[in-house]
């Protein structure tokens, strides 16, 4: 058996990564003791995981039960809204020169177009480029704030291919812009991407409705 902090450890990362798949439609309940016993640990440290969770706000609690939350196409609209803004921030002008102020260490260069030629998924390959842009703002509370959104909006990238085509040329354009250091392309790209979502929230959201419960994720 797992030590207590081990086990607290070992629910909260596969939890992480059960919302993050979308296992859950929204509004269902998380059944507390078949993750138990898919993970071969007591409740206790999957109810301390759910808690934790439930205050980065990935998790609801109404009542007695954990849920995964409900967000309708006006709610999913403003995350994106909110992420977007983020990202705003982070490839302004004067995030950049406080960055170089700092003298942050250099960030070895990241290769995303050549991860999307190696068979890395685009919406894994986004996903990873914002973090990359802002995290060189070298600003740890837009960094924390960034990372709670981007958490939230993940179950949704799931489905994205459903409703929005050419996912992987959106990623090339991105990675381009990038790795060319072309920051108005950049900021373009970005806002086009939000935007896109943005327009298809209403759809985004009726689709997660209709994930189903699978036993086997964990």
């Amino acid at each position: 058996m797992p030590r207590r902090r081990d086990a607290f450890a070992l629910a909260l990362g596969a939890l992480r990564q059960r919302l993050r798949q979308a296992v859950d439609a929204p509004g269902d309940a998380l059944p507390i003791n078949l993750i138990a016993q898919d993970l071969r640990l007591s409740s206790t440290p999957v109810r301390e995981a759910l808690s934790r969770l439930a205050g980065e706000d990935l998790v609801d609690k109404p009542g007695p039960v954990y849920m995964r939350p409900l967000l309708d196409g006006p709610a999913l609209a403003e995350l994106h809204n909110l992420r977007l803004l983020y990202l705003s921030a982070a490839m302004a002008p004067n995030a950049e020169r406080r960055a170089r102020r700092r003298r942050a260490p250099p960030r070895a260069p990241i290769a995303f177009a050549q991860d999307l030629r190696d068979g890395v998924g685009p919406q894994a390959v986004i996903e990873a480029l914002f973090l990359e842009l802002v995290l060189g703002a070298d600003d740890q509370v837009l960094v924390q704030a960034y990372q709670r959104v981007a958490a939230r909006l993940a179950p949704f990238t799931v489905i994205e291919a459903q409703l929005l085509p050419d996912l992987g040329q959106e990623a090339l354009a991105l990675a381009a812009a990038f790795e060319a250091r072309e920051i108005a392309a950049l900021r373009a790209g970005v806002g086009r991407y939000h935007r896109r979502r943005i327009a298809q929230a209403h759809g985004l959201a009726r689709l997660a409705s209709g994930v189903k419960y699978r036993p086997d994720i964990v």
